[in-house]
């Protein structure tokens, strides 16, 4: 034993360092996006009908025990164990189907390429484990059909074979039989290289040397065979499936999502298991010395390692984590992580949502960079987006638009699983607020068939769990700012409508709207005092409109603050350079005043702005 692993010296340590980095990559760097949001991007049931949903694509049965395993995500190192095994296994099939093509004869790092090809992959939110998991059983079909080929009526046993192979992994049954169509080819090289060398040697069969069994015989035979194998997919989607030809072709591919690109993480895994054995078929005589060997092998790691560092996207995974600290409540958890995040609107709106949660976004909104209303109510782009506008929308208790955003996310979830624990746990929460018990009830019922969330329902408190529903006239969402006012007006003590109502203003710096909506509502909630944004908002107001100082015996202004605004106001007017700007951002920067001179995007200026210096 000892000599065998002295002897796979190399192969071990790489082997040891690669499934570190495994576990670091889906432990550690991206557990939410690789592990929590794909398991709360499915519902894996214990029904036929669910089961038949799967069959009704190539592949399904694989793309259900993929769904099967994901639903053990709900615990991050089950997850991590369960993407370490598909790594395992991947290799382990990978290097048993390249040993075919002698590509093994001097490289200790290739069969490691595909698997390592799945991190950075993995990491795209329309990455499914099924993609590995239908690689792993189309290498393993690859090896069967090639045993397959030894038999005397194989051109019959081929056909049949690729047919149930296509049914189980679907458009992966391109690679098994691309793989055994260069197998022929290269045993038939090799065949006349031994019948050129020797002409006692007459078939691939009677020499011990050669490591491919299949006999080099019946050419045509063999071309014929292939091609009716190559239209098995076309034969079988006419009469199996009711879906068009392309997700027929390329079910459980790279090539069936929307936005695959050729160079991406996918396709170059789902390629280089074909062009691998194609470059060792290539290479096979060619004569390498060992330290060029070792050389060779950890330049390509490198290159590799480089490749899928670039590829990590941490602001990615900041921004599904809030989502998830955001349903959970964990409301400083957000505030943190967004401090380690890129300007981006998923972090200005989850960070805003945190103020307001924690009662800091009238006081402390400016200390975070705001870009301006898309960082209040982010836009529905995708099913993330629609999904994380309804948290804003539920949190406020408004139930509609929190359904409606779900449903959103719901459809832009077609093409791949749908529906989700997610998705369906936020439409039972809102059918409760919404009273709709039928709703509530189906919802329920789907959950109760789920192993991990029987019990959601149950533990579900109206009143802790649930915020106050707000008053409706109109559920209807076309002007935004106006509709807020519309719902103020019905929940005039809603303290998060008023306040985000404000930042609207605020930060479209309409003035004279945000002044109207301080007048009217300010005194229907407990503040201690005028909330700092909101004093810097009138200080700014006076200003602007050259209101004498009668203006503080209605809006009471700490002298402080009075004396930090003129200190601003003279540095503005000054001769600006680069020195008072700098004065200005080590002083002024958590300020509403530095936002409306020095704003990170363009945003509604009112006719007074022409006019005056803010």
């Amino acid at each position: 034993m000892f000599l065998v692993l002295k002897k796979e010296s190399r192969l071990v340590i790489t082997c040891l360092l690669l499934i570190s980095l495994v576990i670091y990559w889906y432990g550690f760097l991206n557990p939410y996006i690789s592990i929590f949001y794909r398991e709360q991007s499915q519902m894996f049931l214990f029904d036929s009908d669910y089961l038949l949903s799967y069959l009704r694509l190539p592949g399904g049965l694989t793309a259900y025990i993929a769904s099967f395993l994901i639903q053990f995500f709900h615990f991050r190192w089950i997850g991590v164990l369960i993407y370490l095994c598909l790594f395992f296994f991947l290799y382990v099939a990978i290097r048993a189907t390249w040993k075919k093509f002698s590509i093994f004869n001097q490289s200790f790092f290739a069969a490691f390429i595909p698997g390592m090809l799945f991190l950075p992959a993995s990491i795209n939110m329309l990455f499914d484990p099924a993609d590995e998991l239908s690689l792993i059983f189309a290498l393993l079909g690859f090896i069967a059909l090639a045993k397959l080929s030894k038999h005397r009526f194989y051109y019959l046993f081929i056909p049949m074979s690729i047919t149930a192979l296509f049914i189980i992994v679907g458009g992966n049954a391109i690679i098994s039989l691309t793989l055994l169509t260069l197998s022929l080819f290269a045993c038939h090289a090799r065949h006349a290289e031994l019948v050129s060398a020797s002409p006692k040697h007459k078939t691939c069969n009677r020499q011990p040397q050669t490591t491919n069994p299949i006999p080099p015989l019946r050419p045509l035979m063999y071309v014929a065979t292939g091609l009716v194998s190559f239209l098995i997919p076309i034969i079988v989607w006419y009469f199996l499936y009711l879906v068009s030809f392309k997700a027929v072709c390329f079910a459980l591919t790279p090539f069936r999502y929307p936005d695959t690109e050729l160079f991406d993480a996918r396709s170059l895994a789902w390629i280089s298991i074909i062009i691998l054995p194609l470059l060792g078929m290539l290479l096979r005589n060619k004569k390498i010395k060992k330290k060029w060997t070792i050389v060779l092998n950890t330049g390509v790691a490198i290159v590799l390692l480089f490749y899928i560092v670039i590829q990590h996207k941490p602001d990615l995974e900041n921004n599904v984590k809030m989502g998830f600290d955001a349903e959970n409540h964990r409301w400083e958890s957000i505030l943190e992580t967004g401090a380690l995040t890129s300007i981006n609107p998923l972090r200005c709106y989850y960070t805003n949502l945190a103020l307001q949660q924690t009662g800091h976004l009238a006081d402390k909104m400016f200390y975070y960079d705001q870009i301006g209303v898309s960082g209040l109510f982010v836009e529905m782009k995708d099913h993330f987006s629609c999904y994380a506008r309804s948290e804003l929308f539920f949190q406020l208790g408004w139930i509609n638009p929190a359904q409606h955003s779900v449903y959103e996310s719901m459809s832009g979830y077609t093409f791949i699983k749908e529906p989700n624990i997610r998705n369906i746990r936020r439409l039972y929460d809102c059918a409760v607020m919404g009273q709709n018990s039928v709703l509530a009830i189906k919802y329920e019922k789907m959950l109760n068939r789920t192993l991990f969330y029987k019990t959601y329902a149950k533990n579900r408190d109206i009143q802790a769990d649930y915020p106050a529903t707000l008053t409706m006239r109109n559920s209807l969402i076309r002007n935004m700012p106006a509709v807020l006012e519309t719902i103020l007006e019905d929940n005039d003590h809603n303290k998060a409508i008023f306040e985000y109502l404000m930042a609207w203003y605020l930060l479209e710096r309409d003035y004279e709207k945000a002044k109207q909506c301080f007048d009217r509502y300010f005194h229907n909630f407990s503040y201690r005092h005028i909330p700092t944004h909101y004093a810097e908002f009138l200080l700014l107001y006076k200003r602007i409109n050259q209101l004498d100082d009668s203006f503080y015996e209605k809006y009471p202004i700490t002298r402080e603050l009075r004396e930090r605004f003129d200190m601003m106001d003279t540095l503005v007017q000054s001769n600006f350079n680069k020195m008072i700007k700098k004065t200005l951002e080590d002083n002024f920067k958590h300020t509403y005043w530095f936002y409306v001179k020095f704003p990170l995007v363009q945003v509604q200026t009112t006719s007074k702005d022409e006019k005056y210096i803010y």
